[in-house]
């Protein structure tokens, strides 16, 4: 019930931003759809480096002074928001300017977590930490500002003991998997997400080594 009504909470704060047709596009969804999306990991313990922005970023907390300009951008961001789950991180300009943002979930807040998430999380180890909501503002894309900042976050989670940090992503969305992938992320497994009139089911598939995204 906690999930569901997450859900309608989401979809009010689209229909109040104005956004008609990512709602339209979400309720088809959640009445009948298909679907299958990667699950990433990175090895925290191996090192890595990604490629360079094209400008300089810093990977921080976020703070109360940042939220009016995130929701300026990601309306439907308010509740995980105000729900304070621990930890959204921002990539700052050396202007001040926020260019990234994105969750890191350790183990003690994915029951906080899981209302704002399509699915049950029960495939994350103890040794692992959660990416999600993954987001570049506008002005800053097409300029490396994702693989930068998603591996600066990754390796946040060293910090509570985690050796793996893993993400989902939809299959067919090629630019966040090369986006991952440019961040030290490959794909190890795969889920089949389907939905019957606001009820969801997931499946779970291992690859095989070696197997890429494309």
């Amino acid at each position: 019930m906690q999930s569901y009504y997450g859900h309608a909470q989401r979809l009010l704060l689209v229909v109040r931003s104005g956004k008609f047709a990512k709602l339209a596009r979400e309720l088809f969804k959640r009445v009948f759809s298909n679907s299958e999306s990667y699950l990433l990991r990175r090895d925290l313990t191996v090192p890595f480096n990604a490629p360079a922005p094209k400008q300089p970023i810093e990977v921080r907390p976020i703070s109360e002074g940042d939220i009016p300009a995130i929701l300026g951008a990601r309306p439907g961001r308010l509740l995980i928001l105000k729900a304070n789950i621990p930890t959204c991180y921002l990539g700052i300009t050396d202007s001040g300017q926020i260019s990234y943002m994105q969750w890191l979930i350790g183990q003690s807040d994915l029951d906080r977590f899981r209302p704002f998430f399509d699915g049950e999380l029960r495939n994350l180890r103890k040794d692992e930490v959660l990416l999600e909501f993954a987001y570049t503002f506008e002005q800053f894309r097409g300029q490396k500002i994702m693989p930068a900042a998603m591996a600066a976050i990754a390796e946040k989670g060293l910090l509570s003991g985690a050796r793996y940090a893993v993400t989902y992503v939809q299959k067919d969305n090629v630019a966040a998997l090369k986006g991952c992938a440019a961040a030290g992320f490959s794909p190890y497994m795969i889920r089949k997400e389907r939905w019957r009139i606001f009820s969801f089911k997931e499946s779970f598939k291992s690859l095989s080594d070696g197997l890429v995204a494309s």
